[in-house]
């Protein structure tokens, strides 16, 4: 009796050889289910708590331990954590639904910029202002890239203040973060404060409560940065306390700089494009 040739299973992804659950050249399952809704659904839980706990055991350590998780992190515990950017867009889209579903945005910043440099300056300088103060806004109406653009921003403030102080390297060096260390970490810095602000929504229902929940948010906020740099650099409370401070009062007049030099800078091209017309402000 002639026997059956043996059936080759190949990997829909890649095309390799299968002869296991999962492909060993790409790590794709060898049995793929078409696309239905509790496929999708399925994939969705999954991603968040799958089968390691990921997603929680970043919760978790957010909340008891964010400077040794991003140490562990830094040091190359990849696996057991989420990356921070990932785990930044996670928490976006669970605070975005969550504050649409009570109403109410803890986040919420006051957009302090006036329309009368749009009603008045009619120079290029007042257009080009205007553009750039419309980038703001959709910054800033972005809870996303406001995250993102703070923690650029931070960056070199925070790099300066603790560039003397060391970590250990996955080679065993003791050596201070880099700047993408130090975004990496700003970017959990922000994860906790996205966190912080879900937590506070219940209390935000409460009428009249918006200075009191922006105070809360803020304090906290910066109560967590502090143990996480605290814990990251296993520094002392005081040292602690000192040193984020200090990056934080750096950050802000970091930015302040920033906007300066954009300003000049807007000025200077529309001067020598248009001439003293160009930079008209009356």
């Amino acid at each position: 009796m002639k026997k059956k040739d043996k059936v080759i299973v190949r990997c829909l992804n890649c095309g390799t050889e299968i002869t296991d659950n999962f492909c060993p050249h790409c790590g794709q399952k060898a049995k793929v289910k078409r696309l239905k809704i509790r496929e999708i659904i399925a994939d969705l839980i999954n991603s968040i708590i799958g089968g390691d706990n990921k997603f929680l055991n970043t919760i978790i350590a957010l909340c008891i331990k964010p400077g040794h998780m991003t140490r562990e992190y830094l040091q190359g515990h990849r696996s057991r954590y989420y990356n921070p950017l990932q785990m930044l867009i996670w928490m976006v889209s669970i605070y975005a639904v969550l504050s649409l579903i009570a109403g109410s945005d803890p986040l919420e910043v006051t957009d302090t910029i006036k329309s009368d440099v749009e009603i008045n300056d009619k120079s290029q300088m007042g257009s080009l202002m205007n553009m750039v103060s419309r980038c703001y806004s959709y910054i800033n109406g972005n809870k996303l890239y406001f995250m993102i653009t703070n923690a650029i921003i931070a960056v070199w403030p925070f790099y300066f203040i603790y560039r003397k102080t060391k970590i250990s390297r996955p080679d065993g060096d003791e050596l201070p973060l880099n700047h993408t260390e130090q975004f990496y970490t700003q970017l959990y810095g922000a994860c906790i404060d996205i966190l912080v602000a879900i937590l506070l929504i219940p209390v935000s229902l409460i009428p009249d409560s918006e200075h009191i929940v922006k105070g809360i948010d803020s304090a906290v906020s910066m109560l967590y940065f502090i143990i996480l740099y605290k814990q990251l650099y296993r520094i002392g409370w005081m040292k602690g306390i000192i040193r984020t401070v200090f990056a934080g009062i750096l950050t802000f007049t970091y930015l302040i700089i920033l906007i300066i030099i954009l300003v000049i800078l807007v000025a200077c091209i529309c001067y020598l494009i248009y001439g003293e017309e160009g930079i008209n402000l009356k």
